[in-house]
């Protein structure tokens, strides 16, 4: 199952994601710690990107549901890499307000890159192994953000913000050029759900045609309802 490039590919995803997403954010608070000497201003900075993942998680999910899951995660994952440049420009002038904008570019990447990426799970892998796969896939995204904020310490003291921003932009963009690699059969699900429809309509026909050959069926049935119809009455 491993051995599946989509699979290995949509875990990478997660991981890299996961860790950049982390780093970010310890990165962005000392960068606060440098600039902002309010820890109330620095809360409500740091909220107001994950106000705008919030904000478009409604949206998010929707066109998840619409819209092509590899084309999602592709324009997200642009998103996210052209966001890390803005954190530079922040670095450079010095200025909150950049890095308020790379915040928020990089929830609502986030806000799209996560929902599509789980929700092309299923579209990968075999019914067999969905539940296997989902397994890992929790475990790897606990696993990124444990690592994500320990390699963030141990980082920003050897490197500067400069060269941990920069190690983030070149894994985005090896993230997203491996998402061009991905192979998704977009109407596997809707296979499935015609599939199990079928079955389910299937089965009522199967039982309308057993009750027509066989009237006594429908007879014995009607006669067991009538203690819960007297039941019912008193």
């Amino acid at each position: 199952m491993l051995r599946n490039k989509n699979i290995l590919i949509l875990l990478s995803g997660e991981l890299i994601a996961g860790l950049g997403l982390w780093l970010g954010i310890i990165g962005n608070l000392e960068f606060l710690q440098a600039h902002v000497p309010s820890d109330f201003l620095k809360s409500v900075i740091l909220a107001v990107g994950l106000l705008a993942g919030i904000a478009v998680g409604p949206l998010a999910g929707r066109l998840t549901d619409q819209i092509n899951k590899k084309s999602i995660m592709l324009v997200s994952g642009f998103i996210r890499t052209i966001s890390v440049t803005f954190m530079f420009v922040a670095l450079y002038t010095e200025s909150i307000w950049w890095m308020i904008i790379f915040l928020i570019l990089i929830q609502i990447s986030a806000a799209f890159y996560f929902p599509a990426l789980q929700s092309a799970i299923p579209l990968v892998v075999e019914e067999k192994d969905l539940l296997k796969i989902n397994g890992i896939y929790m475990n790897v995204s606990t696993l990124s953000r444990i690592v994500g904020t320990a390699l963030a310490g141990v980082l920003l003291v050897i490197l500067s913000l400069y060269q941990i921003y920069f190690l983030s932009l070149i894994a985005y963009l090896i993230l997203f050029t491996l998402t061009f690699f991905l192979n998704i059969e977009e109407n596997k699900e809707e296979q499935k759900e015609d599939e199990r429809e079928k079955k389910e309509k299937k089965g009522f026909t199967e039982v309308l045609t057993v009750i027509k050959d066989m009237p006594v069926i429908a007879v014995i049935f009607i006669l067991s309802m009538v203690p819960f119809l007297f039941i019912g009455g008193i």
